[in-house]
């Protein structure tokens, strides 16, 4: 067997694009030369890859399985070229991080300014977005790793390592009626209108877990949020919505107080930083990884 990485690149990106035409043009080459790509990869490995039947291509139960090592191939080769150059370069180089939208401010850009200043010639790619598809992006090599929150174990081609733990509050504008209050019970929030993260969030699926406990209706989200941007902590100092949000979201000046609502048990969400496992770590990878763990309170 003589697997070939530019059949690999080939045979993810006709697995990714779902069809022939799209994968050639993403791949700059022409809709023929991928197809001999693929036969060739098929002799190769003795195995049918692709159903190739219908309007696109379909993964068979053995170019399954065949995948993840295609992935683990291309993502070890992407990180054998990167680091070549770092070492070229005096270990500038590239780090390419993934950030949701909780942890960027409040993880990422701090270790950043840290960072940056120490390293010059360092360039950063910064990817936000969901930590599902950013811990897909760490597992296919895309970016080097992640800071997430961890809302469910993680792949097995994944290490996560604790962060920081932020405990989950119910809070509310100053004004609120219920902020003078010196004791709360969920009952005695019946009623309210809510900001709430999206219902697959781990603080979400808590305190909904807490209402069922109790018998009582789920709350009403009057907004759903991704995560609380100060546009959205704004929004609450100046409203009669109550929030469930990290204590570590509320800033000194703020008009918002965290209401002492008995939950019963402490609500907390973990950030982590993901990893693929069995990468090898760059310089760089290891001092962005001792900065977090070593700035964040």
């Amino acid at each position: 067997m003589n697997l070939s990485l530019r059949d690999i690149e080939y045979f993810l990106a006709c697995v990714e694009h779902g069809n022939l035409d799209r994968a050639a043009a993403a791949c700059g080459v022409s809709q023929p030369a991928l197809s001999k790509s693929l036969q060739r990869l098929e002799a190769d490995t003795g195995l049918a890859l692709l159903d190739r039947g219908g309007r696109g291509l379909r993964l068979t139960s053995a170019g399954l399985a065949f995948k993840g090592h295609a992935e683990k191939l291309q993502a070890e080769y992407r990180d054998a070229v990167r680091h070549a150059m770092e070492l070229r370069v005096g270990e500038a180089g590239l780090l390419r991080i993934g950030a949701t939208g909780a942890t960027v401010d409040s993880v990422v850009t701090p270790a950043l300014q840290r960072l940056l200043p120490q390293r010059p010639a360092l360039r950063v790619q910064l990817t936000q977005g969901l930590s599902d598809d950013l811990n897909d992006q760490v597992a296919s090599g895309k970016l080097d790793l992640a800071v997430t929150p961890i809302y469910a174990d993680v792949p097995a081609t994944l290490h996560q390592e604790l962060i920081k733990e932020d405990t989950l509050c119910v809070a509310a504008a100053r004004g609120h009626p219920l902020a003078g209050r010196r004791k709360l019970a969920l009952r005695d929030l019946a009623g309210q209108r809510w900001i709430l993260p999206r219902p697959t969030s781990i603080a979400r699926k808590a305190l909904d877990a807490l209402y069922a406990e109790a018998g009582l209706d789920l709350p009403v989200a009057a907004l759903e949020v991704q995560h609380f941007s100060r546009g959205t902590l704004a929004l609450l100092a100046e409203s009669d919505l109550l929030a469930v949000l990290p204590q570590s979201a509320l800033g000194a000046g703020m008009d918002i107080a965290v209401l002492p609502v008995a939950l019963g048990k402490p609500l907390r969400r973990s950030i982590a930083l993901i990893t693929r496992r069995a990468t090898t770590w760059s310089p760089l990878m290891k001092e962005f990884r001792a900065v977090v763990m070593g700035g964040v309170r």
